[in-house]
């Protein structure tokens, strides 16, 4: 069943050709080197939250100076976890009640509604899986599914069709390598949780030359050695994040150059790392999140933290990380993509943690300006694309006084100091999100627009209200690859 798996990234899918046939090419020449930035679970607060804590002010950060801003949907197909063999969407997004004001004294999921539109975007949410599948495929699924259309049949994703082009590829985040959104760029599988099976894909996925993130079988959440390794199951869910397949095919110093110390990706960021020609897997020593999983009462405290926990010290940041792909990246001659998420942005959202999740957005942040530094070092924005957005919202934080004035918004509290928040919910939305880009092919998301959202605009202050859906973007990204369509036929 793996064999045939693996294989199927070596043929041609109706799905990937159909998506690049449709794609226009008249307007804009391919990009060179493709960026796509994604912070898990960012709702519209999470964005502004990081930014009064790193500058006590907004507009600081580089993404806030790009030219395009959009918003997008995420909702998925269905809200099936499992395959209902049809292509009926069942849900949808719209802006008249997302942004309903009316009060609202009813519950959902265990927290007060306080107002219509809160209760609204509070359901029919995506998953990490489905919305990771429609970005990369421009397919909308159910969710749990990693790439994998409603039918179970696999998609192609832009991974494959940039290397069709000749391009490196690469895929970075802060949660396991396997986790959702890393896996839906580089494997296909039915379940999300199957850990094991995806990891051993994406090891073997020959459009794939670059993974790092976290998942290490040999380490704790706290970057301790452990008396014995964890690893996933090889087949179905449970354990760790790598099978032990996967971890001995990483260790093959025929296939991957493993990097694992803080030191070696420090040196590969500054172009110091002596490259053997192999393909690069980077796992930090940490099991499964860079920093957010850490104990205080492990690592000790942190007085310049928002946790007031002392980071890990041996575990490289998601911006040494990005920078070290990019270095490896850049050398090629035909361009590449590189996909990076912030994973754990997600997860402090679950906890609604205020002080996690500004540590996990500044990292976010930093990643970005390391990519835009790289850009303006080494490439020009006249070949590159840069795109920064979220794959759906998560907790719902807003003003302190947001249960009785709908939609507030987060208090600044001045640079270094804890922003005024308060949560909704505890887990993903289906509000309209925000999506920001520059570069190469940049103003093609302008000819995706599905509408006008008046509370972007209105409420947000965010753009003039224009949105696409989380699917358009795929369409982008084939937009501005694919020099010729066929050529992504493999």
């Amino acid at each position: 069943m793996m064999r045939a798996r693996i294989a199927s990234h070596l043929l041609a899918t109706l799905g990937l050709l159909t998506l690049c046939l449709a794609a226009t090419f008249a307007q804009a020449a391919p990009a060179r080197n493709v960026l796509l930035f994604i912070s898990d679970g960012a709702s519209w607060g999470t964005w502004d939250m990081a930014s009064y804590y790193q500058y006590g002010q907004k507009g600081m950060q580089a993404y806030d100076r790009f030219p395009v801003k959009l918003g997008m949907t995420t909702y998925p197909l269905n809200t099936s976890t499992t395959p209902t063999h049809n292509a009926v969407p069942t849900v949808s997004y719209d802006p008249a009640s997302a942004w309903d004001k009316t009060p609202n004294a009813g519950t959902y999921g265990g927290f007060p509604s306080h107002f219509n539109g809160y209760d609204y975007i509070k359901r029919d949410y995506t998953d990490s899986a489905a919305a990771g599948t429609a970005l990369a495929t421009g397919v909308k699924t159910y969710n749990n599914a990693i790439g994998v259309d409603n039918f179970a049949q696999d998609l192609a994703y832009i991974t494959q069709c940039a290397k069709a082009q000749g391009k490196a590829t690469g895929i970075v985040s802060s949660v396991p390598f396997s986790h959702a959104t890393p896996a839906a760029f580089a494997a296909t599988n039915r379940n999300r949780n199957n850990y094991g099976e995806i990891s051993q894909e994406m090891i073997d996925n020959p459009a794939v030359d670059l993974i790092m993130g976290a998942g290490h079988p040999d380490y704790d959440s706290n970057g301790r050695l452990r008396a014995a390794p964890v690893f996933a199951k090889e087949t179905g869910s449970g354990g760790g994040y790598v099978s032990r397949t996967a971890w001995n095919t990483v260790n093959d110093r025929a296939k991957w150059q493993l990097v694992q110390t803080r030191s070696d990706f420090e040196a590969l960021a500054k172009g110091a790392l002596a490259l053997t020609g192999r393909k690069i897997i980077g796992l930090p020593q940490v099991h499964d999140t860079l920093q957010y999983r850490r104990d205080g009462a492990v690592v000790g405290r942190g007085a310049s933290t928002p946790s007031g926990k002392a980071y890990i010290d041996t575990v490289p940041s998601l911006a040494t990380m990005t920078r070290g792909a990019l270095n490896v990246l850049g050398k090629g001659g035909d361009g590449f993509f590189l996909m990076v998420e912030g994973g754990a942005v997600d997860w402090a959202a679950h906890a609604t943690d205020t002080a996690g999740i500004i540590e996990e957005q500044i990292d976010f942040n930093r990643a970005v300006q390391a990519a835009v530094d790289w850009v303006q070092a080494h490439s020009s924005w006249d070949e590159t694309l840069l795109i920064v957005l979220t794959d759906h919202g998560n907790g719902m934080p807003m003003g302190p006084h947001s249960d009785s004035v709908a939609f507030e918004p987060i208090r600044n509290n001045g640079a270094g100091n804890l922003p005024g928040v308060k949560w909704h919910y505890h887990t993903h939305t289906n509000e309209n999100t925000l999506l920001w880009a520059k570069g190469a092919g940049a103003d093609r998301f302008y000819d995706e627009v599905d509408g006008v959202d008046p509370g972007l605009a209105q409420v947000l202050g965010f753009n003039d209200g224009r949105y696409i859906t989380n699917t358009d973007v795929a369409a982008v990204l084939q937009a501005v690859i694919v020099a010729e369509p066929a050529t992504c036929a493999r």
